[in-house]
């Protein structure tokens, strides 16, 4: 059963205006999940990370993670952005003792800039509630960055991560601390 999270005017917007619904995840979702993980991927972090991770196997550690996550019962949310035609963008929440993480935010390549990343937003921060809702992105992902500092975004931290595959990327994390989803800016010409 779908059910409609955002029915207010918060609700994103796709390419041709129509609207966006965020729900809660399911397992039925793990697949479709798993594939836009990968595509989002293969998209921003092409030239950030190596080829051979990207095009390597990428797409069944995708396949793994999600199906585990939403099989296992965790303390973790997922959100979906649906367009009416399937998944177009999700975010995935771990509750931590005083804050949330905001684990992964992505929307479909083709329909960044659309609404949906701050439609995703809006509902991460109020799932957060009163704890400050986090999130750490690579330092060379200038997009996201982008995005996360037009949307109210604090830059807290950089440090390096190193990837079991042999690599490092520089890691930056940003943050929202008392800030209300009613105050992130809704779908502008400048909003993604």
């Amino acid at each position: 059963m779908r059910r409609s999270v955002e029915r207010s005017p918060a609700r994103g917007t796709s390419p041709d205006n129509s609207l966006v619904d965020i729900r809660q995840g399911t397992t039925a979702d793990a697949a479709a999940v798993a594939a836009l993980h990968t595509r989002s991927w293969q998209t921003a972090y092409t030239g950030i990370l190596p080829d051979g991770y990207l095009n390597g196997s990428l797409a069944d550690r995708q396949a793994d993670l999600w199906r585990d996550r939403l099989a296992g019962g965790g303390a973790g949310h997922l959100l979906i952005a649906d367009a009416g035609e399937g998944v177009a963008g999700f975010a995935y929440l771990v509750p931590q003792e005083d804050r949330v993480l905001l684990d992964n935010l992505h929307v479909e390549p083709g329909l960044k800039r659309s609404g949906i990343g701050g439609a995703l937003l809006r509902h991460a921060l109020d799932r957060a509630g009163t704890r400050e809702l986090y999130l750490e992105v690579l330092k060379r992902n200038t997009t996201a960055i982008a995005f996360y500092e037009r949307h109210g975004g604090t830059r807290a931290r950089e440090f390096v991560e190193r990837f079991p595959e042999g690599f490092e990327v520089d890691v930056l994390e940003y943050y929202w601390s008392g800030i209300r989803s009613d105050t992130v800016p809704r779908r502008s010409s400048h909003a993604s």
